[in-house]
């Protein structure tokens, strides 16, 4: 028989004893993933030299005229510093809009334009994700920023070590 008279199996060990010892690893593995390190970016790690390309494809010249070499971007959620403005072009609009068919066509909007500007700044660089922060960017990651004094709704259009 596998459990003897005595309530030991294999007449070695006591059933009871074998539920408290199951009971103790399953709190020991538990305790253990929970107080595991998290995966997150110490303020020690390597940062490098990023350039990040935003895009947005259609704002008001007013405000794509507010962006200038040298401004300061942060990320308007995480307060992130990315780094200086060192490349901003100013591209035609880049909207859509129904034909006289009904088939969205690329158009454009008086008084509108498209805008890239490039940012060079510090962080984890890993393939294509860059951290900085404790927040990853990567490519096409919509991200609101503020440059300089300007709010803008952009998207990640490349991100390259430097």
């Amino acid at each position: 028989m596998i459990i003897d008279d005595k309530g030991r199996l294999f007449k070695k060990i006591n059933l009871i004893d074998l539920l408290i010892i199951l009971i103790i690893l399953a709190a020991g593995v538990f305790l253990f993933n929970k107080f595991q390190k998290a995966n997150i970016v110490t303020p020690l790690a390597k940062q490098d030299p990023v350039a990040i390309t935003f895009i947005i494809e259609s704002l008001p010249e007013y405000a794509a005229d507010n962006v200038e070499i040298n401004d300061p971007v942060t990320d308007k959620v995480t307060s992130a510093y990315l780094g200086k403005v060192t490349k901003v072009e100013k591209l035609p609009d880049r909207s859509y809009a129904p034909d006289q068919d009904g088939r969205y066509v690329r158009s454009s909007k008086e008084g509108y334009c498209s805008l890239e500007f490039t940012v060079e700044g510090t962080g984890v660089f890993n393939g294509k994700v860059v951290n900085i922060g404790n927040t990853n960017y990567y490519v096409y990651r919509d991200t609101t920023v503020y440059v300089g004094d300007t709010i803008l709704f952009t998207r990640i259009k490349n991100i390259e070590k430097k």
